[in-house]
């Protein structure tokens, strides 16, 4: 009988005590707040002439797009799955929530949280919103996306369409290819 070996994401965090520098698995990174994640999205969302939460949606995917991209590279991972898995596991160990995809596909990507720590957050200071405010979460579905079909990023377009600030029971992200 064969054993179906599962990828685990390996966490080796770091601190410099002379740069005053948090690193994870090498790659320099501030530690969040979901209060202080709730004041810049609203601020992306109230930046309606700049078009702010465009600009924090693919910061958000450029960054996370490179991160994942490399630790795929470091570690081997090039299957689908082994690539979902590691980025699930990698949002639950940064502290951003508990994501499942439960649709990846070649046109199509499909996600869900029933818990977002920027969720939480927001909720406890502002008691709700009448449109979703996961926009980092949008940008890290996208990068997903990008590199589980193995393209550049930009080539999925995600939107949030529910969302537990809104009142429903979970997030759900469904991104399309571009």
């Amino acid at each position: 009988m064969s054993q179906e070996k599962k990828i685990e994401f390996e966490v080796d965090r770091r601190f410099d005590p002379v740069k005053s520098r948090h690193f994870l698995n090498g790659v320099c990174t501030v530690l969040h707040c979901h209060h202080y994640a709730t004041l810049y999205s609203q601020l992306a969302l109230d930046a309606v002439n700049f078009n702010g939460a465009d600009h924090l949606v693919e910061a958000s995917e450029d960054t996370f797009y490179e991160v994942l991209n490399s630790y795929y590279l470091n570690k081997g991972a090039t299957t689908a799955e082994e690539k979902v898995e590691i980025a699930r596991q990698y949002w639950q160990a940064v502290g951003m929530g508990l994501i499942q995809f439960t649709g990846v596909g070649k046109f199509e990507i499909l996600a869900e949280m029933e818990y977002s720590h920027l969720d939480e957050g927001w909720l406890k200071k502002w008691g709700g919103s009448k449109k979703p405010v996961n926009l980092f979460t949008v940008g890290f579905v996208a990068a997903v996306a990008a590199l589980v079909n193995e393209k550049p990023v930009r080539s999925f377009r995600v939107t949030e369409t529910k969302s537990l600030v809104c009142g429903d029971e979970k997030s759900e992200f469904k991104g399309v290819a571009a």
